[in-house]
């Protein structure tokens, strides 16, 4: 169980998976900021057209309509 040989390769193991993991997610940070800024340019060239908003009904202006969600909701 006190093999140093054998907590040697482990640690040597460990050292280098998590070398691995630590620079590809190195990597993947770069490209995901790389993919930021050929997205921001790919906007700026052909931008895609902006909706407007349409107008908002104000909750409680139409008694009807809540008395009619009353009485649905009373009948279940």
């Amino acid at each position: 169980m006190l093999d140093s040989s054998l907590w040697a390769t482990g640690l040597t193991t460990m050292i280098v998976g998590m070398g691995i993991v630590f620079s590809f997610l190195v990597i993947l940070v770069f490209a995901i900021n790389i993919m930021v800024k050929c997205v921001e340019i790919v906007n700026k060239l052909c931008p895609l057209p902006v909706e407007t908003p349409k107008a908002v009904k104000k909750a409680g202006t139409n008694d009807a309509e809540i008395a009619l969600a009353i009485a649905i909701a009373k009948a279940q």
